[in-house]
């Protein structure tokens, strides 16, 4: 069952069953990091915490050896792909806060932070229609989560 299009102040961590990903399905993403963030993800599934990941966006601020880095892959049958990693900038800041429009489209998810893009993940896993649990976890505060 769908619930609510806009979630003002969840907690973290924060899992909702948005509907079934699909191509044109925008979700919005508010918060702020912690002041002194270790990382927080994002996470597309086919169940809470399930065996199957169409998407992480993780972003590491302070993670074993990774600092200022955004690891993108994607889980099936409890295995990960191949790490993307490349990024020609980290928006992240601690205690600072941001703005996230994740875009679903028909070849990949796109992400823009601060009205500008950030990254594309291609779409490793089909069909998109099994995704539809939103899971947030780690150093961020959210202020809102919103779907359209």
């Amino acid at each position: 069952m769908m619930m609510a299009n806009v979630i003002n102040n969840p907690p973290t961590p924060f899992v909702h069953n948005m509907g079934p990903i699909h191509p044109g399905k925008m979700i919005f993403i508010n918060g702020i990091p912690g002041a002194n963030p270790s990382r927080f993800n994002i996470n597309f599934e086919d169940t809470p915490d399930g065996p199957n990941t169409a998407f992480t966006c993780d972003f590491r601020f302070n993670f074993g050896y990774d600092r200022n880095v955004i690891v993108r892959n994607s889980m099936q049958n409890n295995n990960w792909g191949a790490e993307e990693r490349a990024v020609s900038y980290f928006p992240m800041a601690p205690n600072a806060y941001f703005e996230m429009i994740i875009l679903v489209e028909q070849l990949g998810f796109k992400v823009a932070v601060n009205n500008n893009h950030l990254l594309e993940y291609k779409h490793r896993l089909q069909p998109l229609g099994k995704f539809s649990f939103l899971r947030i976890v780690g150093d961020v505060k959210l202020t809102q989560v919103r779907f359209q």
